[in-house]
């Protein structure tokens, strides 16, 4: 882009296309949280979603893996949203979620595997679409979020373009799970960025695997997942693939064309009459891009206690899984008066930021934020004047386990010897990463 030539857009008037109680930008999982727990809280909801699929990563980038919500011992860590959202992926579709855990127990003795589960893409999209509807949230799609309409530090609306054209909607109180911290940003919140590997996930299927699926009558075992790309867990300090941060279109556009290549190659060595790639992302699947630096972030420190925690995490793939409590101050800004922030862009860092990203966490982050817009919007305060306590007691009522309790505590390290390891404690996710190319 030549930053020397420059136009200036003629000024015109901008209808006003809707107006609600709380705009929820972006509808990932953790924009489908938000909306469904504003509306819970008796609030007029309208979601904002660039594509024409909720879901997010989830689905349009085929990351439909529900990762754990539990220990690894035993122990449920998230209730709430995040419990149940897992459940409505899989209502209308394929699971492999271990029946020790299908009443949605909070704690199992000797467990047979953990609560997690894959899904079948078509299918949650369609339970997502008939939750919004049952809520009463109001999904606009194919909108893309332009810029935040400002009076200070508060938001009074946002401008988005779509297929009518540019226009406005108006609300009281934003949440942005825009997955990149679109809204916040462009309304002036600080902000770290950071470059992404590039890797994704696609369906195939091939005579073995369509074999196994005849002979255990089951559709999950014929569609196994392909990971292609650089792996998260791995040095990758000397690889050939280039990183690309998600917050221009250049790195957008660079991402996507390493991706595509990475199919491509995969496909001229695999190439086969009883082969076949049967999808492909239709996002590029970034793990991190760009985060709040909120009034608080996380801090990874095992069994902290977080005074105005909104909820516990955990790193979903390790066992056992030391749990960490999430700040309230995490979701804010400390002066803009009503954005929250939910999703993978939540006030953490290094480890805390590969934590918060997980689908599990997104959902709880997307539910508190939801909750508090509600809450400050019908109140008439601001965020940061929000009764944490008040937010907190009604998220435990909904399940949320805000703090860390004695079983939470306890038989989560690893015994003498045994270590951590990620890559060996999902045996049953069904994706294959046996031939990483490019890996140095």
């Amino acid at each position: 882009m030549d930053k020397r030539k420059q136009i200036t857009e003629q000024s015109h008037s901008i209808p006003v296309a809707g107006e609600a109680d709380v705009i929820v930008v972006g509808g990932g999982l953790a924009g489908v949280s938000a909306a469904v727990s504003a509306a819970r809280n008796g609030s007029k909801v309208i979601l904002l979603e660039k594509s024409i699929i909720l879901g997010g990563l989830a689905t349009l980038g085929h990351v439909c893996i529900y990762l754990p919500i539990d220990d690894g011992v035993g122990h449920k860590v998230y209730g709430g949203l995040a419990e149940e959202l897992l459940h409505v992926c899989i209502r209308y579709g394929y699971d492999n979620l271990p029946a020790c855990w299908k009443q949605g127990a909070d704690c199992v003795e000797s467990p047979s595997g953990r609560y997690r589960t894959n899904f079948n893409i078509p299918a949650a999209v369609c339970a997502l679409d008939e939750l919004m509807e049952q809520e009463g949230v109001q999904v606009i799609f194919d909108t893309n979020f332009c810029a935040p309409i400002m009076e200070g530090k508060t938001c009074r609306g946002v401008i988005v373009e779509n297929k009518s054209g540019r226009s406005a909607y108006l609300a009281k109180a934003f949440v942005d799970a825009s997955g990149d911290l679109d809204l916040m940003f462009r309304a002036g919140a600080p902000a770290e960025t950071q470059k992404s590997i590039v890797s994704h996930w696609a369906h195939e299927i091939d005579l073995d695997t369509m074999q196994k699926g005849l002979e255990t009558g089951k559709a999950i075992q014929a569609l196994p997942l392909r990971w292609l790309g650089l792996r998260p867990d791995a040095d990758n300090s000397g690889a050939e693939i280039p990183m690309y941060y998600g917050t221009t279109s250049e790195g957008v556009n660079g991402y996507i064309r390493t991706s595509r290549k990475l199919a491509l190659d995969y496909l001229k060595l695999h190439q086969s009459p009883s082969y076949a790639q049967m999808t492909l992302p239709l996002m590029p699947q970034f793990r991190m891009t760009r985060r709040l630096i909120g009034q608080e972030q996380l801090e990874v420190i095992p069994d902290r206690y977080v005074a105005d925690s909104i909820g516990c995490m955990i790193h979903s793939l390790e066992v056992p899984a030391e749990v960490y409590e999430f700040p309230y101050g995490g979701l804010i800004d400390k002066e803009i008066t009503n954005i929250a922030a939910a999703g993978r862009i939540v006030s953490a860092t290094g480890r805390g930021w590969e934590i918060a990203r997980f689908i599990p966490a997104c959902v709880l982050t997307g539910e508190a934020a939801g909750l508090a817009v509600s809450m400050a919007a019908q109140e008439q305060v601001s965020l940061q004047a929000l009764s944490v306590p008040a937010l907190q007691q009604v998220l435990a009522g909904r399940g949320v386990k805000i703090h860390m309790d004695e079983t939470l505590r306890k038989n989560r390290r690893p015994e003498p010897g045994q270590k951590k390891d990620p890559k060996k404690t999902d045996p049953n996710s069904i994706v294959r990463a046996d031939s990483l190319s490019y890996n140095h």
